[in-house]
């Protein structure tokens, strides 16, 4: 039986864990990260578990509908700055 401590850092970490996925999703929508990036978060996320694998499930799924739709092409980012600004 988990004790509250470790109950509550179980609950935290998967909170982060589904706030990493949510972040991954909308990023490689945007195109700001290339799926090939997405791709390659999600799967790392996913190695911590059975749980984290199954919750990574639904974002990879996602990066390879994304995927189809840019006709393959995993590696583009079309919605990052040419540009970016120097600082």
């Amino acid at each position: 039986m988990e004790s509250g401590s470790e109950n509550e850092i179980r609950q935290r970490a998967e909170a982060a864990e589904k706030a990493l996925l949510l972040l991954v999703d909308h990023l490689a929508m945007r195109g700001t990260i290339s799926l090939d990036e997405g791709q390659e978060i999600v799967r790392i996320l996913s190695e911590a578990s059975h749980e984290s694998a199954a919750r990574a499930s639904h974002t990879l799924h996602t990066l390879s509908l994304l995927r189809q739709l840019r006709r393959g092409v995993g590696s583009d980012t079309p919605g990052a700055p040419v540009n970016p600004v120097s600082q």
